[in-house]
């Protein structure tokens, strides 16, 4: 019996590693979503839109902190993975956006890139200092369905 088991672990060991070799390589793939490029694109120029200032009291939020100074346009930074943004896994499109408490000071005019998010579901802005903007009347080409606090 025991020399049938050396026989035996020669034949087993490269199995094993093959094995181990494809659950190793497979296990690599992207488990978060990949943010598209029209997505990114549309995020960067909403954050250019804004000065973000630490300094003026804007935020009542012990934990506020500034959440678009980590976006950046670097081409293996992915949108997804930003702070404050939400992709659907399957389709890969924005569909969340939780800027609140991130002292943003601006307008958001019609023109927003925000706009272009049409994917959004979730939108929180509260917390800012938006210089007292009217709600766009843009606002109605973002996905039906969206909860958006301001």
């Amino acid at each position: 019996m025991g020399s049938s088991m050396c026989l035996f672990i020669p034949i087993l060991l490269p199995f094993l590693f093959s094995m181990f070799n494809f659950l190793n390589t497979s296990s690599s793939f992207p488990t978060q979503p990949l943010c598209n490029d029209f997505e990114r694109f549309a995020l960067l120029q909403f954050k250019q839109s804004f000065v973000i200032n630490v300094n003026v009291n804007v935020s009542n939020d012990p934990f506020a902190y500034p959440k678009v100074s980590s976006w950046n346009s670097g081409e293996a930074n992915d949108c997804c993975s930003w702070d404050g943004v939400q992709c659907d896994r399957v389709t890969d499109h924005v569909i969340g956006l939780d800027l609140s408490s991130s002292y943003l000071c601006g307008s958001i005019n019609s023109s927003s890139s925000l706009f272009r998010l049409v994917h959004l579901e979730k939108l929180n802005l509260a917390d800012n200092d938006f210089n007292y903007s009217q709600i766009s009347p843009s606002i109605r080409y973002l996905s039906v369905g969206n909860k958006t606090n301001y």
